[in-house]
């Protein structure tokens, strides 16, 4: 017999539903304004175009026009297009001549590239004069004579290919800085190359596009590395151009941080360290750090870190495979930045190639011009009011491609499984036995298992031991053609995070075996992403990130929030947004969430109702026909209830209903017997 809810829930389900309500009846006000900011938009954007074509002629013409002047200062191409005589005749000699020769001395004469002898030509009619502007050349004409048509401007996925603004050998002004070593990057073990193919999915909003002339035989640029300190005082420099540091408190039980000012984060408890967390400042100030629990309260000031011309420096971090991140120092308003360029070069020691001019209140770019298990190191200069300064980088080094799985890894039934590294917590490593757990998994025919790796810049195998663990499991699963993804937690959109996310993916044991995909678990909340508005675009950059970083191809899961969680739309969660770069979307659907009570009797209408609502709802949600896997609940989640093995049977019966490829059952702790026995005796 099913029971009803109590008066206290209906009163409270009723305020939730009377909430959506008013949020409903709003949106035709919010649509009406939106609809009416558009058109005026596209008057003003009508009535530029017409102000641009009148003057300036076709508006991308004047386009290219002024940023020619605005950042490269090279005249505008002269229209004649007709070569003049003594480009005739210059080719004429630079042909004929050595032909001549071969013939009546019946010597073979290897010629020169063409490219090659139109440049010489080019630059003997030209005869341009170089004009050093700090960090760049700009080519003076003398005359208007014939030239080549500059070619319109290169877009960014080319730019690699065009001709490259090379850095001139003249001196500069140059602060020197005492040598220090390069900051330790995190070692990640790459897993087998395989064809390269991916794009970069999005580009970087603040790079601008440029082209440049070509010059005349450029000196090369020998450059000697000045790797200056990245750490100030308690600070250290992120490739995020910010500051963090880490506060520590390790006798300290469940300690709560807060701080004056900037963001801050409390850490997972390390088995190392203990209680920990981070603080970041964009910008240098001083920062109050108070740490209290129930042992009591300490606090602590953090100085404010060095932002003087004579501490700039550059750090960069290579995120994946096709992604590096380079953060320089925020210089301080006194230093009168006008912009900032950064160049790249390979580890062969090729010349430095300006690849971004940023404005001044950039701190940070991201290169999503990087190929696969290659070296980059990075020059970034700030130009000032004094004139300019550099710092490098150290070199860093991509990861190799990873492994392609399809969405179908996920088909059939999986299980969660979370483990920790403390031996005082109820998933401690030990507590599972490697091979008892693919036994197990085995049993009741799990296909998948979804591995917690990572929580924010936090991995979960923290020790040698807990290392020695990971690689037994994943060697067992191997064993056992069970695949694995690796489940991570993020919390913010810096690299760290980032980086810790890819570490987990790119994971291989001494066996060669790791994981077939990578599952990001996107949600709101103190715990998560934060809360507000802020926190809902930074799960859609997050997962916009990681596939800029691993490419096109490598299987992500996306785990979201339930539709059926209140009623949720793409105004309340980013559905669609997500789907965009995700290959499978998997919702939470935690049934025994509906009532607030561990007494609720819940009946096959419920459960299988609710679970074929998540496929079908997240599928149209996401606006295309993207697999969709539901997370299923097989544990008592905060004093709901663990659902019986009946509930379990109605689940897995609803999402194979509905057309999900699958359920995962969230989580291997805590699942009790009579789950087990309804997921093994489940066909799917």
């Amino acid at each position: 017999m099913t029971k009803r809810p109590g008066h206290g829930n209906r009163q409270k389900k009723t305020q939730r539903f009377a909430t959506l309500r008013k949020r409903r009846a709003a949106r035709s006000t919010l649509y009406a304004a939106l609809e009416h900011r558009r058109k005026e938009e596209t008057v003003r954007l009508q009535a530029a175009r017409r102000r641009c074509v009148k003057t300036t002629g076709h508006p991308k013409v004047a386009t290219i026009d002024r940023r020619r002047r605005e950042y490269i200062e090279i005249p505008a191409a002269s229209p004649q297009l007709i070569p003049s005589r003594r480009i005739l005749t210059s080719l004429a000699v630079a042909f004929a001549v050595p032909l001549a020769l071969a013939i009546a001395g019946n010597i073979h004469v290897r010629q020169a590239p063409l490219q090659q002898v139109v440049l010489r030509v080019h630059v003997a009619v030209a005869q341009p004069a170089f004009v050093t502007h700090s960090k760049y050349v700009a080519v003076k004409a003398r005359a208007p004579v014939a030239r080549p048509m500059p070619r319109p401007q290169t877009p960014l996925r080319q730019l690699a290919a065009a001709p490259r603004a090379v850095k001139p050998s003249q001196p500069r002004t140059q602060l020197t800085i005492a040598q220090a070593k390069p900051e330790a990057r995190p070692v990640v073990a790459a897993s087998q190359p395989r064809a390269p193919a991916p794009y970069p999915i999005a580009t970087e909003p603040g790079m601008q596009e440029m082209s440049f002339a070509p010059e005349s035989a450029p000196t090369p640029h020998v450059h000697s590395p000045i790797l200056k300190p990245k750490t100030h005082g308690p600070w250290t420099l992120t490739p995020d151009g910010t500051w963090t540091a880490i506060v520590h408190a390790p006798a300290m039980h469940s300690a709560d941080f807060t701080a004056s000012t900037g963001q801050i984060i409390a850490l997972e408890r390390s088995a190392l360290d203990g209680e920990a967390a981070t603080v970041t400042i964009g910008w240098s100030r001083p920062v109050a750090v108070t740490i209290s629990s129930a042992a009591g309260t300490s606090s602590e000031t953090l100085a404010a870190p060095d932002d003087g011309l004579a501490a700039f420096s550059a750090t960069a971090s290579a995120v994946g495979p096709h992604l590096v991140n380079i953060g320089w120092t925020p210089l301080a308003q006194s230093a009168a930045v006008a912009n900032y360029k950064v160049y790249r070069t390979s580890g062969n020691g090729d010349d430095m190639a300006l690849v971004a001019e940023l404005p001044k209140i950039k701190h940070s770019w991201h290169d999503l011009q990087v190929g696969a298990q290659s070296s980059y190191r990075y020059d970034v200069v700030a130009e000032t009011a004094s004139g300019s300064v550099d710092a490098n980088t150290e070199t860093v080094t991509t990861l190799g491609e990873f492994p392609v799985a399809p969405a179908s890894v996920l088909a059939g039934k999986g299980m969660f499984l979370y483990f920790s590294s403390l031996d005082n917590d109820v998933r401690f490593f030990k507590r599972y036995d490697p091979e008892a757990v693919i036994a197990e998994a085995q049993k009741a025919n799990i296909r998948v298992i979804e591995l917690r790796m990572a929580r924010g810049s936090c991995a979960m195998a923290q020790t040698s031991q807990a290392h020695l663990w990971l690689n037994r499991l994943v060697d067992a699963a191997a064993r056992a053609n069970i695949s694995l993804i690796a489940w991570t937690v993020p919390r913010r959109v810096t690299t760290p995070d980032l980086t810790q996310t890819i570490a987990a993916a790119a994971y291989i044991t001494p066996a060669g075996n790791g994981f077939a995909g990578l599952a990001l678990d996107l949600e709101t909340g103190d715990h998560y992403m934060g809360s507000g508005a802020k926190a809902t675009a930074s799960l859609v950059q997050y997962i916009k990130t990681v596939r800029s970083a691993v490419g096109p191809h490598y299987l992500i899961v996306a785990t979201v929030a339930s539709p059926g969680m209140g009623d949720h739309t793409n105004l309340d969660y980013p559905y669609a947004k997500i789907a965009a770069f995700a290959d499978v979307l998997q919702p939470m659907e935690y049934w025994h969430y509906f009532y607030e009570t561990a007494h609720h009797e819940y009946v096959r209408r419920e459960v299988a109702g609710a679970a074929a609502k998540a496929v079908s709802r997240t599928r149209e949600l996401a606006g295309r026909d993207i697999p969709v896997n539901v997370a299923g609940q097989s544990v008592d989640l905060e004093g709901t209830g663990a659902p019986s093995g009946r509930e379990i049977m109605w689940s897995l019966n609803g999402a194979k209903s509905a057309g999900g490829i699958g359920e995962t059952f969230f989580d291997w702790a805590g699942t009790r017997p009579d789950a087990w026995a309804a997921i093994q005796a489940f066909d799917w």
